[in-house]
């Protein structure tokens, strides 16, 4: 006898609402499910809303069934397609201890939704997803899948987004003579494929071009105003550091939204990525500490608690070390890992440090005020040798063997041979307005497949922006431009698409 579709959703409905009170609000998924998954996907990664997220934005869902099961050993019970191990990407996975993987699929239009299949397992339709999960933007539900949301609610495009409504727009409008020429960034043909989101000196809103406009598409507001802005692996997301508040948040750069709010325990002063393994390290010189923030999981993972203040950090890749500045004691230092321990060892002193960088064997700390090059050995903890650069640098970026070096009173750019130990380039790119960022630009050439690296040079009062060439070290473009840059990220199209 066959019962009526509307009593069996009744039924669903009260069994969830009433088994399903104490599931679903978990942040991690039980280790045994997870160790399952990374055995069988190593590259995934756990969000902290336990979201399952791989490269190439796949994405699951888990269900978390109304009774946990215990099982000997994690095993697959269902696929759908059929009969597919779980490093094919099934759409529909469901482990025999009850809890079911979603996979989230992306149309044509790119609206996100679920698989379409109606007659899945009943498991998979008493499951209910995680009730603190950040679900994507304007998910779509099938009808079958709709009870396993529980009370959560889907954002819509509008809802969620950091694009500024039309009236917002009104009361931010610049108070400047409309015939001045501001916000105007036009894009060199290296911009072809990209979205560039700038922040403007003294704002709080990102606005964001592409080749087809020179006046900003649109803009994004941004919590306050931010003091730097990191994009992380695959610049899929970005760190944003405030200049106020101890809050620092992760902005998906794809869907333009916040997705996650991270409070410290004191003002953040800088911020550094590990790109290998996207892991942003914080300095926080008002709390004695640095922070570990997993972007994958997007939680914190630890304070490494210090007796220094903090204000600058760098990042070796290397020796996966961490260097940073203490402002107020005017010395750098370096911290290594000894097991769960951090070992913090002094290097030396250097006055006014804007950047600090860092290799394998060496801390190349660049001080603004004495325009030099202070090297220090790691191993030995002395210094290593003092480099005279050109007056008032303010930004540093190491390329290979070669640091780059940004000196902005009258436009210099210094290029340092860490391996011939001294500068082999001194070019002045431009004494019109004061440079004062670096941001590197990768560029692949289709025709022979060969990427081109650039330094994009952005600054204010200058009119312009420069394009160098990493290769050749030489200026290859001073392109007309009007917008005084504080940050900038520039990221591929095709991975917002």
């Amino acid at each position: 006898m066959k019962l009526n579709y509307n009593i069996i959703v009744k039924i669903l409905f009260l069994f969830i609402f009433f088994i399903g009170q104490n599931t679903a609000f978990a942040s991690k998924l039980p280790n045994d499910v997870w160790n399952f998954v990374k055995t069988n996907l190593p590259n995934a990664q756990q969000r902290f809303d336990s979201i399952i997220t791989l490269p190439d934005e796949v994405m699951y869902i888990p269900l978390y069934p109304p009774n946990n099961t215990t099982v000997d050993k994690i095993s697959i019970e269902y696929t759908y397609p059929e009969k597919m191990n779980l490093s094919q990407l099934p759409e529909v996975v469901l482990l025999n201890n009850g809890y079911s993987l979603l996979k989230v699929i992306k149309d044509n239009k790119g609206n996100y939704t679920l698989t379409k299949k109606d007659d899945l397992p009943l498991k998979v339709r008493l499951g209910l997803m995680p009730q603190d999960m950040l679900t994507p933007v304007g998910l779509i539900m099938p009808e079958s899948l709709k009870l396993t949301l529980g009370d959560l609610l889907i954002p819509s495009k509008d809802e969620s987004s950091l694009v500024l409504k039309g009236e917002e727009k009104q009361k931010v409008k610049s108070p400047y003579n409309p015939t001045v020429r501001r916000d105007e960034f036009i894009a060199a043909t290296d911009f072809k494929d990209k979205k560039i989101f700038i922040n403007p000196r003294n704002s709080k809103f990102l606005e964001v071009y592409d080749s087809t406009s020179r006046t900003p598409l649109y803009e994004l507001k941004l919590a306050s105003m931010p003091l730097k802005i990191l994009a992380s692996k695959d610049n899929k997301v970005a760190l944003v550091l405030y200049w106020s508040g101890k809050n620092v948040e992760i902005i998906d750069l794809k869907d333009e939204r916040t997705i996650a709010t991270i409070e410290l325990e004191a003002k953040a002063s800088d911020a550094v990525l590990n790109e290998k393994d996207n892991i942003a390290y914080i300095a926080s010189s008002a709390a004695n500490a640095i922070y570990i923030l997993d972007m994958n999981s997007m939680q914190l993972k630890q304070a490494i608690k210090l007796n220094q203040k903090p204000s600058k950090i760098a990042y070796s890749s290397m020796d996966d070390s961490i260097s940073f500045y203490d402002e107020f004691a005017s010395k750098i230092f370096n911290v290594t890992k000894n097991g769960a321990d951090y070992i913090v060892q002094p290097m030396g002193e250097v006055h006014n440090v804007s950047k600090i960088i860092s290799d394998i064997a060496n801390i190349y700390a660049i001080s603004r005020t004495d325009s030099q090059l202070i090297i220090f050995d790691k191993a030995l903890a002395k210094q290593l040798d003092v480099i005279d650069i050109d007056k008032k640098p303010t930004d540093a970026l190491m390329y290979g063997t070669k640091i780059f070096i940004l000196c902005s009173k009258e436009g210099y750019l210094d290029v340092y041979d860490t391996i011939e130990g001294k500068i082999i380039s001194r070019e002045q790119l431009s004494k019109e307005g004061f440079y004062s960022n670096l941001t590197l630009v990768q560029n692949q050439n289709k025709e022979d497949n060969k990427v081109k690296n650039n330094l994009l040079i952005t600054g204010i009062n200058s009119n312009n922006y420069l394009l160098y060439n990493l290769e050749t070290m030489k200026l290859v473009k001073k392109q007309e431009s009007y917008v005084d840059v504080a940050n900038i990220v520039i990221l591929d199209k095709v991975q917002r698409l």
